[in-house]
């Protein structure tokens, strides 16, 4: 891990870890303790290079910005050279790479340094990349506002670097919040728009959606990609679930965004089931009750939480990771310990919504959707005129409730698991990654997850994630002296390493959070690891 001062001793504040600062002045012996029961060293690397266990990225939030300058005060978003001559701190003014700890975005300097970082480095070492939204540049510049044929330039520069950074690797990428105009504003399918945006936003990304899903994502924004023989993603469109879109309610009129989109997973499930295979989710914004409306958090849980079969041919399909970026910092949450189930637990009753009902027997509104645009067999402009006039049931607040202290917020989440006795069944686990945006330090997460069955995992269905690492880019040094591309991103920090667990699964995450619960030196570890300051 890196030795490099703490962004408190730097005297410079990271968005939403001003809280975090005091507490971690007082931790800097608590980074060397390893949990006695670590995987690390020698015997964690040689679990890992298993030939049954292999690799995949997550990289999220490039947010590209062609207007930043280097030598730039913060204060302009990065965007302006201080106005004055006398301007003598150039401490404070921007550096090649870009600025950590500031509101601005991410230079074409970075993206082009990342992209050689990881074609050096990671070119064909990893199956697939789940690339997860946000390459357009926050629109924060009232001298320079943006426009969506900005967005969608920005969204194409991150595509380019993808594809040269990884080659044939499959990239599935996905849409957020500032990939739309005006940001957090995105109307529901069948509004010029929408449609508009996401026709451009295929183009940018230039054949990375398959061709028998480009309805779909011309649709609602979401498409469906094989990876392998075993392994389907879904890339959903958080949009229709998030709180901060005025244009879209929550998830229980009939004719909700949101709500379709949940039957479109629902009926991803059951392909699954039917083809063998099993899921990953990658989304932008995370689900919680912060983020998402409550009836569109409760119908998201109840739809991909499930309870964890035992190995065999006749298991339902595990959904076995769920993506997301946004919140820039390095994290994972539980998901359904606050969702409304409404679930028996011998399930002899069958307590199926309407709208369950009609994906599971393809009749119906979602029937239509599901022989039609669903299956490549209609296009878009034929349901132009839907009307969504009775989508909004939902009267919560439209900003989203962000919370005090993230980390704080996350360890009573993880109390409230813990404690439930017995647990319920029915949970799964999201995985928050870092940002390449140096809000803190720029940085992506390299997953390792079983391939196939193997003797020295049979306890665990091939696809179960396994262990992951965070790289980061120092850009306080590599602003003063220009890196090797090898070095420009340095492997941070491995999960297993930090706190001896086997594997990440639910069951070992439940386990991990009782022990991160009762020790205080385990604690003061997660939260400086969360913002990425060691």
């Amino acid at each position: 891990m890196s030795t490099k001062p703490s962004s408190c001793s730097r005297g410079v504040w990271a968005v939403g870890a001003i809280a975090a600062c005091a507490t971690l002045a007082v931790v800097a012996m608590a980074w060397t303790m390893i949990s006695t029961n670590s995987l690390g060293g020698d015997k964690g690397e040689r679990r890992l290079n298993n030939t049954a266990v292999s690799r995949f990225i997550h990289i999220t939030d490039l947010h590209v910005d062609p207007n930043y300058v280097t030598g730039a005060t913060a204060y302009s978003q990065c965007h302006r050279r201080p106005s004055t001559a006398g301007h003598s701190d150039d401490s404070s003014l921007t550096g090649e790479f870009g600025r950590p700890n500031a509101k601005c975005d991410s230079p074409l300097s970075l993206i082009n340094a990342t992209s050689e970082y990881l074609r050096r480095e990671w070119m064909g070492k990893v199956d697939f990349v789940m690339w997860t939204g946000d390459s357009g540049r926050h629109d924060n510049d009232a001298e320079l506002p943006r426009t969506l044929d900005e967005i969608i330039e920005q969204n194409s520069i991150a595509a380019r670097s993808m594809k040269y950074a990884f080659g044939a690797t499959p990239i599935i990428p996905n849409v957020g919040n500032n990939d739309v105009s005006p940001h957090n504003e995105l109307p529901g399918p069948g509004h010029k728009r929408a449609r508009y945006t996401f026709q451009q936003l295929a183009n940018a990304w230039d054949g990375l959606i398959p061709l028998d899903q480009i309805s779909t994502f011309h649709y609602g924004g979401y498409f469906a990609r094989d990876l392998g023989k075993k392994l389907t993603a879904l890339s959903v469109n958080t949009m229709y679930w998030y709180r901060a879109n005025a244009k879209v309610g929550g998830c229980k009129a009939k004719d909700s965004p949101g709500l379709a989109q949940l039957a479109w997973i629902r009926w991803q499930i059951r392909r699954a089931r039917a083809r063998g295979r099993d899921i990953i989710i990658l989304g932008h914004v995370a689900p919680n009750l912060d983020n998402y409306r409550p009836t569109c958090y409760h119908g998201y849980a109840r739809t991909v939480a499930q309870i964890v079969p035992p190995p065999g041919p006749d298991s339902p399909p595990l959904i076995h990771a769920q993506l997301f970026g946004h919140s820039n910092v390095d994290a994972w949450a539980f998901v359904g310990p606050d969702a409304n189930w409404a679930l028996p637990a011998n399930n002899t009753v069958d307590t199926r919504l309407w709208w369950e009902k009609q994906v599971d027997e393809e009749d119906g509104q979602f029937g239509d959707l599901i022989h039609g645009i669903w299956s490549d067999q209609q296009t878009i402009q034929s349901i132009e005129d839907r009307d969504w006039a009775l989508m909004e049931d939902d009267h919560s607040p439209v900003g989203p409730a962000v919370p005090g202290d993230f980390v704080e917020t996350l360890l009573r989440e993880y109390e409230r698991v813990v404690m439930q006795t017995p647990r319920h069944p029915r949970l799964g686990i999201t995985t928050i990654s870092p940002s390449v945006i140096p809000k803190l330090l720029p940085a992506f997460r390299v997953f390792h997850y079983l391939k196939r069955e193997d003797m020295a995992w049979r306890h665990l269905r091939p696809g179960t994630l396994l262990d992951y690492d965070v790289y980061t880019a120092d850009l306080y040094r590599h602003n003063v002296e220009r890196p090797e591309v090898g070095r420009f991103y340095e492997r941070f920090y491995r999960f297993s390493e930090e706190y001896g667990i086997g594997d990440l699964s639910v069951d070992s995450y439940v386990k991990w959070a009782r022990r991160l619960l009762t020790s205080k030196s385990m604690r003061k570890k997660f939260r400086a690891l969360a913002f990425l300051d060691m």
